[in-house]
């Protein structure tokens, strides 16, 4: 085959992506929870990840412009970009000294943590006046934990959900710190061979079936109402944490 599956795989694959699309639609995020939960069991890990840091960034461009909020999301999180740029190379430098294992798992209990006292207490939010020190210190922080793990989105998640902004703004936010922090993760997948044409193929091709995953996700959570919407973020986030967790100890 073209894209180096035989057809029940490629279909597979488009189901995965397809169901990561509608989480993602829904949500602003959660797709490489979904798609990494379950493309392992179809296809080797290393090519899941390649073909997830080739589909999201696609997906985070096509989510950031559809929300036609580029000027404003750019100058009031600015902060948060200039401090993941800064973070990433951070990160890369102590790749080969920190236990990605103790990070994951700290990270996730510290994920969990946080989404059981946001239920708790609602009005936990953001100092005004601190938005954009705390946002470049999350996006150091991020960064580092980008580097390192991959799994830098509950910070992302938690600082928004801290902010209290509404879902269109939400959504375009979150699409742009993916969108600088997934570039410059993805490139160091390049630097270390990961991908190649068949894995580039498959790709594109899971591209298409993610968007009608997103549009049909999208089109759910209009009709939710912010409350609602700011309880299933935290849902997922806490099960964003969880998986951290799982995924520590897994790797122990």
């Amino acid at each position: 085959m073209l894209v180096g599956l035989d057809p029940s795989e490629l279909l597979a694959v488009l189901a995965i992506f397809v169901a990561g699309g509608m989480i993602k639609g829904a949500m602003g995020f959660g797709l490489p929870l979904a798609t990494m939960s379950v493309l392992p069991l179809v296809i080797p890990v290393e090519a899941a990840l390649a073909i997830n840091a080739i589909v999201l960034p696609l997906t985070n461009v096509t989510q950031f412009l559809h929300e036609r909020r580029m000027s404003e999301t750019l100058r009031r999180f600015n902060p948060v970009v200039i401090g993941v740029v800064i973070g990433v190379p951070i990160g890369a430098v102590f790749v080969a000294f920190v236990n990605d294992s103790v990070l994951l798992i700290a990270l996730g209990v510290f994920v969990v943590a946080f989404t059981g006292v946001s239920l708790v207490t609602p009005r936990l939010a953001v100092p005004e006046g601190r938005e954009r020190g705390i946002g470049g210190v999350i996006g150091v922080l991020a960064g580092v934990v980008g580097a390192l793990t991959t799994a830098n989105g509950p910070l992302f998640v938690m600082y928004l959900v801290g902010l209290k902004v509404e879902r269109e703004m939400f959504l375009s936010a979150i699409s742009l710190f993916f969108i600088v922090s997934g570039v410059m993760i993805s490139a160091s997948f390049l630097a270390a061979g990961l991908f190649d044409m068949p894995r580039f193929l498959t790709a594109l091709a899971a591209f298409p079936a993610a968007l009608v995953g997103m549009y049909l996700g999208n089109a759910l959570a209009r009709r939710i109402p912010a409350e609602r919407f700011r309880l299933a973020v935290l849902m997922v986030l806490c099960l964003l944490g969880a998986n951290l967790v799982l995924r520590g100890i897994g790797t122990a």
